[in-house]
């Protein structure tokens, strides 16, 4: 009695839903809520989804199946779905999951209070209507109590995307295009600034048409160039593109602006024209290669990842070998590689000359092993070399050491010994070793400024 309610979050997918967890954690503050720290603990239970494969639907409902199962005849804890799946669905999952107390899809954040209230009161019911959520000022409302988990944070641009590739269901769960408003974009930022962000990473389905259909008068390099005005705040990064809509002009202002990382996402998807144009990508294998031309002339050392998608429809052995081809030309710094699943609604999942299950495994297996190979063989190459890194804090996966990125995002891991004082800074650091996923690196002889004493430390490793 008199206890305060506690909540969990598990979320599945992109970093969108990751902000979005993290805008319904400050919606929970704001009404008193507390995080648990198990489910055993928690009055509340939500799963934020993720459908743009079917293996994260899978793992979000299997989850969703489990948690209701063993939920007893009382109120708590309640259980809410929200995100892509959740969309995507609607009030089927209430017939599905009988334990299951609402149904939130991905514009609808901003009712999360009104879903509790029902909830609370014993009601059923699937939030997913779009067009009342369009029509709310809320719809990118974040709240001022969410939670600012470290040095770097992610804020949203715009959401929905336009682009109706053949194979991706984002169109039919996170709608048409909307660029948020700049003052509005900006005024967070500085926020964030205040609360010790020093780093700030833009989000949109494709942040390449950013401002295009609004009538703000801001295009996304020009946007750009205001985040950077942003006093605190170190850098900025971005993501994702679409290379159909890469321009010039965001080139040069990525080249041009120092607070900017000279990182950036690039989705390739296939390396075969044929099935480049049955995707509905809007390039051609030529032009992505003129980007990545363009892209290393004004950033010499620009880091360049991408999505790759294996057994997509019609897919024959040599369009495969073209995809391994273009990764041998272009040698991302990372890749992240998939097997071609159907989603609903999506053209694709009609075509036919569907790859067998056997063959995507297969080409999946190559696909990985040639990406690993180069991105090894790129990260060894940093060894000897300087690098500027943010350092983050602990590393996820080895407490004695702490963790950054460097400006074209590489994962920095430093001895943690000596350096805990300096997260949050930008450091100089010299690498070591260059392992598959990682770098290892030392300090350097750095001056930083001493934030808890008001002077200049001179460290060193």
């Amino acid at each position: 009695m008199g206890r305060k309610k506690k909540y969990l979050i598990i979320t599945f997918g992109c970093q969108m839903n990751v902000l979005d967890s993290e805008r319904m954690e400050g919606f929970l503050r704001e009404l008193g809520w507390e995080e648990a720290s198990d489910i055993q603990q928690a009055h509340l239970i939500l799963i934020n989804t993720c459908t743009v494969r079917e293996k994260p639907e899978r793992k979000a409902l299997s989850l969703l199946g489990r948690l209701c199962k063993k939920k007893s005849s009382s109120l708590y804890p309640i259980v809410g779905i929200c995100g892509c799946v959740a969309q995507q669905y609607g009030e089927e999952l209430l017939v599905r999951f009988s334990g299951l107390n609402f149904v939130l899809g991905t514009n609808q954040v901003y009712r999360l209070k009104e879903a509790l209230e029902k909830a609370e009161k014993g009601e059923r019911f699937a939030f997913t209507d779009w067009l009342e959520a369009k029509k709310s000022s809320c719809l990118f409302t974040t709240s001022r109590y969410r939670p600012v988990k470290g040095v770097s944070a992610f804020v949203t641009i715009m959401e929905g995307c336009d682009n109706f590739c053949a194979y991706c269901i984002v169109p039919y769960v996170r709608g048409r295009e909307r660029s948020r408003d700049p003052k509005d974009i900006i005024s967070e930022i500085e926020w964030l600034a205040e609360q010790g962000v020093k780093e700030v990473v833009l989000l949109g389905q494709n942040v390449n048409s950013y401002g295009l259909k609004n009538g703000f008068g801001v295009d996304f390099p020009e946007l750009l160039k205001m985040v950077c005005g942003v006093e605190g705040i170190k850098r900025v990064r971005f993501t994702t593109n679409h290379p159909k809509d890469l321009s010039d002009k965001l080139i040069e202002v990525m080249a041009e602006e120092e607070k900017i990382c000279e990182q950036i996402h690039l989705p390739l998807q296939a390396g075969s024209n044929k099935i480049l144009k049955l995707m509905g990508r809007g390039y051609t294998r030529e032009k992505y290669l003129e980007l990545v031309e363009k892209l290393r002339k004004a950033m010499p050392e620009v880091g360049i990842s991408t999505d790759l998608i294996v057994g997509f429809p019609g897919e024959s052995e040599e369009d495969f070998k073209q995809t391994l081809e273009m990764v041998k030309l272009v040698e991302f710094d990372e890749a992240f590689t998939f097997k071609y699943t159907p989603r609903p609604f999506t053209r694709a999942r009609t075509y036919p000359e569907q790859v067998p299950e056997e063959i995507k495994r297969e080409r999946l297996y190559q696909l990985e092993e040639l990406v690993e190979r180069i991105t090894e063989e790129k990260n060894q190459k940093q060894v000897g070399k300087s690098k500027e890194i943010l350092l983050e804090g602990e590393s996820k996966k080895d407490p004695e050491r702490l963790t950054g990125r460097s400006r074209e995002g590489r994962l920095v891991h430093i001895p943690k010994q000596g350096a805990e004082k300096l997260i949050g800074e930008i450091i100089e650091v010299k690498i070591i070793e260059g392992l598959k996923h990682s770098l290892i690196g030392e300090l350097l002889e750095t001056k930083t400024e001493n934030i808890w004493q008001g002077e200049e430390q001179c460290l060193l490793r």
